[in-house]
């Protein structure tokens, strides 16, 4: 089945003390371009997350979002470097013998240096980090997929009415080209008539009109652009019920239908061909808005 480009996807890993919250939102975009919003202890799984979406995901613009949902009873863990704080220390001892000054609260002091104390995780919380966030990312793409598919699902049912909806207007083309030549000769002749009356009798021998009427004719032949819209008809049906990734391909062979539809349009010296003409490239444009977010 199709997938879409438009879905959202959520997924969590829970423990004791916290929660992770991975969610996925993904809109039409050429390619896969892949945005990931972490909290900053989350940065070094990064790589991971985007491998991962990588895989799981074809094309579209997604957003990646990871949030840290604590427990209140669960305090962060703040580390104190025990290596700066002594060598602050020793230098405020060394500053209090050149000035001949005491420092009125040393230990304050100290707390307010940058780098004593760094807010981080416990190494067992780091060692778990990314399995719990590789385990929501999954649920969270499984359940964005999803979305796509059955979004995708939805498209494909509306593309399949309209391409049998062209495959008639396609029909209706066909039928009507045969006719166009031998009403080309009776417009031809009645405007002879109109214009010339018995001055050049010539115009009304059936040989005369019949080698103006066969070059016309030739000149505007749609039967090859109508044989190949047949084709492309055919495939874009059989493309429509793929499980694969064929977004791409459906753009290709949109753009080859317009080709042969704007060549049938080009041709036409007909009004009732032009209104059918007209009305095929209206159609496959709705067909081309709902191709552009097909995976």
């Amino acid at each position: 089945m199709l997938k879409s480009m438009t879905g959202y996807g959520e997924g969590l890993a829970a423990a004791a003390d916290s929660m992770i919250r991975v969610e996925c939102r993904s809109v039409n975009h050429r390619y896969l371009d892949i945005s990931i919003r972490t909290p900053s202890r989350y940065s070094a799984v990064e790589p991971l997350i985007r491998t991962l979406a990588q895989k799981a995901l074809g094309r579209g613009r997604v957003e990646i979002r990871v949030s840290d949902e604590r427990g209140a009873d669960q305090a962060a863990q703040v580390n104190l470097d025990d290596g700066l704080a002594k060598a602050y220390w020793k230098g405020l001892h060394r500053l209090e013998e050149i000035t001949g000054m005491t420092s009125m609260d040393p230990v304050g002091f100290l707390a307010t240096r940058p780098g004593i104390f760094t807010a981080g995780d416990t190494e067992e919380d780091q060692a778990l980090l990314e399995e719990r966030v590789s385990q929501a990312l999954q649920a969270a793409l499984e359940d964005l997929n999803q979305t796509r598919s059955a979004e995708g699902g939805r498209l494909a049912e509306d593309l399949a009415v309209k391409t049998r909806e062209l495959k008639d207007l396609t029909a209706a083309m066909a039928a009507r080209a045969p006719l166009i030549p031998e009403i080309y000769r009776e417009r031809l002749l009645q405007r002879a008539e109109e214009l010339l009356a018995d001055h050049r009798p010539e115009w009304y021998d059936d040989q005369r009109l019949f080698a103006e009427t066969a070059l016309f004719a030739d000149r505007a032949s749609i039967d090859e652009e109508i044989i190949r819209l047949g084709a492309h008809l055919r495939a874009l049906e059989e493309t429509l019920e793929s499980d694969q990734p064929v977004g791409r391909q459906l753009d290709f062979l949109i753009q080859e239908l317009f080709r042969e539809i704007n060549t049938i349009g080009s041709k036409a010296n007909d009004l009732e061909l032009t209104q059918t003409v007209v009305a095929a490239k209206t159609l496959l444009e709705k067909i081309r808005e709902q191709v552009q977010n097909i995976e």
